[in-house]
């Protein structure tokens, strides 16, 4: 094997050597490439200096341009036994060289010079290739667009993707006269991932998510965020958003801790100016409707009031809520507010809708009122011994309730169909859905009984998320 050019001498010295030729008018490129290249490319075979540290990738992909000393030192520094090269109609020259400089098989993958779409499209199509690889994707070389878009897919395709790492050639000195890195200071440097260094997209990605109601995916992004960047206040956001889950999820006694764990976090001494509490007053509403409902539901006290308001208030909040993405549910929420809401006004009278012990006589007078909202002969009206929605409506305007004896007739019989229609819902016991008219009636009357519930106890807390301020 013969000696390279000027083995035996150190880079800085060749590089001086290599000055001093070119301001005496040589041939930069020419001069380059006879006295600087070959010594440069046999230390990155032998020792490539690599920051952080080597890493041991498996597959590369890296963009061509029509500079390809960098492309070759990211190929032997990623010292990748797969190899793909996005390259240009203009940078094809340079694969044969690359081969021989890297003694790399290479995979050369042509793409427009501005064409970020394929970019995406090809790596996203070698990562899937390569499940589970470390990849490096280095952006050096190329044109600008190419760059950008390979970093911004490698950046992106790391949420999918962890084994993934951007690279690039950097260089610690540059000489300004040969226009030109200064031989032997360059390395290959894996980049962080600014979304997490940062976290300001995770940020955006959370509250995109907290915004669209998905509160589990937000929790999770949020506590992810937290181990990121040792920012602890996000730990308070995913408790937020687990409270949220939790409650959408009518989960009450979990979404109450959650509640209590947060106002506590909030009120120590390094969380006081923390952005969630200028929302404490309506946090603070919204723990205790949590407390009075899980109140409510381990007594099973219609007397507790304020825990029905909480969850009949909740319900109707959900079918609202619901309602763009699934009917069926909404209609579901809506009709057991109602009846939780009818079930309370019963209570008054010491009466429970499964037991609710009628006499003759209130059991002819309730088939009268049930013969004329079903617009039916009296002797069709067959009694229930237990209550259902409709018999409840029944039975209180029979005993005079001031807001449901207010009712027109003709609108509580147009609600008749919409609380059958309850029963034969598919998720009940039929094979039916509700329709957007049954929906609106039995949320109008549960809205009605609601307020009328609300003037006596007092309104419900607010129901929505609270802004997460940033």
């Amino acid at each position: 094997m013969e000696p390279l050019p000027n083995q035996g001498l150190d880079l800085e010295a060749l590089w001086q050597s290599y000055k001093e030729a070119v301001n005496a008018g040589g041939n930069a490129q020419a001069l380059y490439q006879e006295r600087i290249w070959p010594v440069l490319l046999e230390k990155w075979r032998q020792d490539p200096p690599v920051y952080p540290s080597r890493q041991p990738f498996q597959v590369s992909i890296h963009t061509l341009g029509t500079s390809p000393e960098a492309t070759a030192l990211a190929i032997l520094g990623a010292g990748a036994g797969e190899v793909y090269v996005l390259h240009t109609p203009e940078s094809a020259r340079f694969l044969s060289r690359l081969r021989q400089d890297t003694g790399k098989d290479l995979y050369p993958i042509e793409i427009g010079k501005s064409d970020v779409a394929a970019i995406y499209r090809e790596v996203k199509r070698l990562l899937e290739k390569h499940p589970g690889l470390p990849v490096a994707l280095d952006l050096t070389s190329g044109t600008k667009a190419m760059s950008a878009g390979l970093a911004a897919a490698g950046f992106f395709f790391q949420r999918f993707y962890p084994e993934v790492r951007v690279v690039y050639v950097d260089n610690e000195v540059y000489d300004p006269d040969l226009r030109r890195p200064k031989a032997g200071t360059e390395r290959l440097v894996i980049l962080p991932n600014p979304h997490e260094v940062l976290a300001e997209v995770d940020a955006l990605l959370a509250r995109e998510l907290y915004t669209k109601g998905e509160f589990g995916q937000a929790a999770k992004v949020f506590g992810e965020m937290g181990g990121k960047t040792g920012d602890r206040r996000y730990e308070l956001y995913a408790v937020l958003c687990q409270m949220y889950q939790r409650w959408y999820d009518l989960d009450f006694g979990g979404a109450a801790k959650e509640a209590k764990k947060l106002l506590g976090r909030l009120s120590e001494n390094a969380w006081l100016n923390h952005p969630l509490n200028q929302n404490r007053g309506a946090l603070e509403g919204q723990a205790r409707l949590l407390e009075e409902v899980e109140g409510f539901l381990r007594s099973g006290d219609f007397g507790q009031r304020r825990g029905i308001l909480g969850l009949a208030a909740t319900l109707l909040h959900l079918a609202e809520r619901e309602e763009a993405r699934s009917l069926t549910l909404a209609g579901l929420y809506a009709y057991r507010a109602l009846e939780l809401l009818l079930q309370e006004r019963l209570a008054r009278l010491g009466r429970r809708a499964e037991a609710p012990g009628l006499s003759q006589e209130e059991q002819e007078g309730l088939r009268r009122e049930l013969a004329a909202l079903l617009s039916l002969p009296e002797g069709e009206v067959r009694i229930s011994p237990k209550l259902g929605l409709l018999d409840l409506v029944a039975f209180l305007r029979l005993q005079g309730d001031p807001l449901l004896a207010r009712e027109p007739l003709e609108r509580l019989r147009g609600l008749s169909g919409a609380l059958q229609a309850r029963n034969a819902s598919l998720l009940v016991h039929g094979l039916g859905r509700p329709s957007d008219k049954d929906l609106e009636q039995v949320r109008k009357l549960a809205r009605s009984l609601l307020e009328g519930l609300q003037r006596e106890v007092g309104p419900a807390p607010r129901l929505t998320p609270v802004e997460l301020g940033f």
